[in-house]
């Protein structure tokens, strides 16, 4: 089932990127029972967080193969693609996939690939240059899962940027990811007349080194 959609805008710093979003009254109607699979079909704080890191630190993504995993509407993955040489950003909900590809047409990139794929089953796929995630860490059932998938890449030299806004109920599974940490870079990001505190931590196994 397509739903209908609508392109909005997002600012960032003096950047304006334009993609494709659900309607929000589509979601409401096929989502009124399981709310919670809904999270892919709207821009958060941490995926803009993110965009702001990536337009600072750019040699992060310049020329690299690059996988967002559990992307949603992929607003980080889209916004490094015009500095990545490949871009691959995914996600397990089938419809993420074509809103993503829509929004890289409409903005003329060439080098974006989307798949429809869990994060379990993201070590299938070749290995990237760089891991992004956004705003993921909001579910502690998932937590022990989603950190051995960023340890395995981080075994393999892999690695990974994770965004996420400052919730408490995600303190400590940061903090386990800690020693990892080669970089933490903090912001405010306003978004529907709300301010929401992101932090960015570059992961790397280097770090522990």
């Amino acid at each position: 089932m397509l739903l209908p959609k609508k392109l909005e805008a997002y600012f960032l710093n003096d950047q304006r990127i334009e993609i494709y979003i659900p309607e929000e009254q589509a979601i409401l109607d096929k989502y009124r029972n399981n709310k919670d699979d809904a999270y892919w079909a709207q821009v958060w704080p941490a995926a803009i967080g993110l965009c702001l890191f990536l337009e600072q630190y750019t040699y992060f993504i310049r020329n690299k193969q690059i996988l967002e995993l559990a992307a949603g509407l992929g607003l980080p993955g889209l916004y490094t693609a015009s500095l990545a040489q490949q871009v691959t950003i995914t996600d397990k909900e089938p419809l993420s996939k074509v809103f993503v590809q829509q929004s890289a047409l409409h903005l003329g990139l060439k080098n974006v690939i989307t798949k429809t794929l869990n994060w379990k089953d993201a070590l299938q796929e070749p290995l990237p240059e760089l891991v992004l995630l956004s705003d993921v860490n909001y579910e502690p059932a998932v937590f022990e899962e989603l950190k051995q998938v960023l340890l395995l890449y981080l075994t393999q030299k892999v690695p990974v940027i994770i965004s996420t806004p400052q919730r408490l109920v995600a303190r400590e599974f940061i903090m386990e990811l800690m020693p990892y940490s080669s970089l933490q870079w903090n912001c405010i990001v306003p978004l529907h007349n709300k301010k929401t505190g992101v932090s960015i931590f570059v992961l790397e196994r280097e770090a522990l080194l």
